[in-house]
């Protein structure tokens, strides 16, 4: 009996000091910290990034395709470090060429990027695994729709697709069809008081009962405007359009605050004078089939640095607003050399109480360093979402 005793309890302390090791090794194994090009589970929104190709404003010389970083990648929004690189646009299977400009979200396992290329045929979209494998398969190189230089798209509601190029705004289905008016693109050489916009549509965006939004950057011709959600047809299609608030003042990048009907819209040029590097807010009606475009409000201008704001945002080329905690994320050159040297992204607290009452206290910068410091992946920012 005694003998039988001593075995069980000898098995008895075995089975302890394993369950114990396992435990251990469980706990030290969760502790390891995951390399960058492994999927986190930290959070379950991410800032993704674009870094390809980007626009600046006029007399800024940005990245070219041969330059720009030209990767896809998210930065955690809890933390403000990088997570994973989503896509490489400098390896296989990228082509020569290759810069990533624009990208939308179309679940939380896939996204689409648009693609810039100038050799015949390379222009195209793809849809991307958002985890850090990236799997990638084509979903449109349709050749006459990416005829041109390509600057950015949005995905619709419906999930179609709208793709501002230089010239006009394109529209491709979810089935891959191209959707045009007539002959001619979604949106082609709009009439007054939208023309002339047919240089360079730098952004393209919708509001919330679908009216289309683009910017359109020329010297002379720097406006903002809207279309009718059915796209161009003829000249009422297009109204109403809102011009820069200095000719040259560059239209670079918008970020609607539904809640409060305010069109943040960020305007870049080439010198330090007054209304070029700046955002404007504009109070926005919307109704079934109109908008109207009412008072805007200066809430940033690099004129005013560091006087009246402690913070330089020059030569911007994307921001996005975060509706669930009213940031703003700003792209934004690091210093005012017309020759860019680098894009940081900074990160704002947003209140559109102040708009209107204390210009200068809209935007409140979170933290006295950027939100992404600039580095090897940030030439350029070309587009940037927040998707989980």
């Amino acid at each position: 009996m005694k003998a039988q005793f001593v075995t069980a309890a000898l098995k008895s302390s075995r089975f302890n000091l394993c369950a114990v090791f396992v435990a251990v090794t469980f706990i030290c194994a969760s502790c390891a910290q995951p390399p960058e090009d492994e999927e986190s589970t930290s959070s379950s929104r991410y800032l993704y990034v674009a870094s390809g190709a980007c626009y600046s404003g006029g007399g800024n010389t940005a990245f070219t395709n041969a330059t720009s970083s030209n990767l896809v990648y998210r930065i955690d929004l809890a933390t403000g470090i990088k997570d994973i690189t989503v896509a490489d646009y400098n390896s296989s299977p990228s082509q020569a060429g290759d810069s990533p400009v624009g990208i939308a979200s179309i679940d939380s396992n896939n996204m689409y990027v648009l693609v810039e290329n100038a050799t015949a045929g390379a222009r195209r979209i793809e849809r991307v695994a958002k985890g850090s494998d990236g799997a990638r398969s084509l979903f449109s190189n349709n050749t006459t729709a990416l005829s041109v230089a390509l600057r950015g798209l949005h995905l619709l509601t419906n999930g179609d697709l709208l793709i501002n190029k230089n010239t006009a705004i394109e529209k491709i289905s979810s089935a891959n069809v191209r959707v045009t008016k007539g002959v001619n693109p979604y949106v082609n050489a709009p009439a007054a008081p939208c023309a002339t916009s047919t240089t360079l549509m730098s952004k393209v965006s919708t509001l919330s009962n679908q009216f289309i939004v683009f910017l359109h950057a020329a010297t002379s011709q720097n406006r903002f405007g809207f279309v009718k959600p059915e796209g161009y047809a003829a000249g009422g299609d297009c109204t109403p359009a809102q011009a820069a608030p200095n000719t040259a003042a560059f239209p670079v990048a918008t970020a609607y605050d539904a809640v409060n009907s305010k069109l943040l819209v960020a305007y870049s040029g080439n010198t330090t004078n007054a209304d070029i590097n700046s955002i404007y807010a504009y109070n926005i009606t919307e109704t079934v089939s109109s908008v109207t475009v009412g008072a805007a409000n200066k809430i940033y201008d690099a004129n005013q640095y560091p006087t009246t704001y402690p913070y330089l945002l020059y030569g911007i080329s994307e921001m996005v607003l975060d509706p669930t905690d009213n940031s703003l994320y700003i792209a934004t050159a690091i210093n005012t050399a017309t020759t860019i040297v680098n894009y940081a992204i900074e990160k704002f607290s947003y209140d559109a109480t102040q708009i209107g009452v204390s210009n200068s206290s809209v935007l409140t910068r979170s933290g006295s360093t950027p939100f992404y410091d600039y580095g090897g992946d940030t030439k350029c920012i070309a587009d940037m979402m927040i998707a989980d």
